[in-house]
């Protein structure tokens, strides 16, 4: 029952999943057509992801019940912080600044990550990290599989796309194998899809640049 959950979780979440890898954004970059304003708005606010992003992994790796886990979860840490580094280098060469305000779907995500996190069940904050993970390996090989790696592009399309982010979304995925129980698998649907509609959301507000409305 517990190998066949991951599977279970992507296709009862198929139509989510398509809209996400189906978005525009990820059509037009693919395409060559997305205009710059519309990349830059995503830079500026996956730079803000990715910082609570290890805020989040941060909180995980202290309640992280063996070494195996620790050490995964730490090595994803010095990734976050390589990806950190990839929108620094684009932001210098293009004269963006990151000193940006989260939008609210950035911030609401991002909040959504901490409190699972802080609040939730090991196996719930897992999955929640599996699920974002898998959609950008999903989502930037879409993108991949048009573009290839093409400039400038091509850092971000690497990273999350190369063999070593797929076996870490496979390791990430069996590690909450590991950890599930029959008792969790509710929470750990609503989370896994929470997380599917987040992504969803999060395309869409920077090919919107939707804003606060206030």
């Amino acid at each position: 029952m517990a190998a066949t959950l991951l599977d279970e979780l992507l296709r009862d979440a198929q139509p989510i999943w398509r809209a996400m890898t189906e978005h525009p954004f990820l059509r037009e970059l693919a395409t060559g057509q997305l205009p710059r304003e519309r990349f830059d708005f995503w830079v500026q606010q996956d730079y803000l992801f990715v910082q609570a992003g290890i805020r989040f992994l941060a909180l995980l790796i202290a309640r992280a019940p063996d070494e195996e886990l620790r050490r995964g979860l730490l090595d994803a840490a010095v990734a976050f912080r390589n990806e950190l580094a990839i929108f620094e280098d684009y932001a210098r060469a293009h004269n963006l600044t990151l000193v940006f305000e989260p939008t609210p779907v950035c911030l609401g995500y991002a909040s959504y990550l901490l409190a699972t996190a802080a609040t939730g069940s090991l196996a719930e904050a897992l999955t929640v990290l599996w699920g974002a993970e898998k959609a950008y390996y999903d989502a930037w090989s879409s993108v991949r599989n048009t573009l290839g790696l093409a400039e400038p592009y091509a850092r971000w399309i690497e990273n999350w796309t190369s063999p070593q982010f797929a076996a870490w979304v496979d390791w990430l995925g069996q590690q909450l194998l590991r950890r599930v129980t029959e008792s969790e698998r509710p929470v750990i649907r609503a989370a896994f899809f929470a997380t599917a509609r987040y992504e969803y959301l999060f395309w869409d507000m920077v090919y919107t640049r939707a804003g606060w409305p206030v």
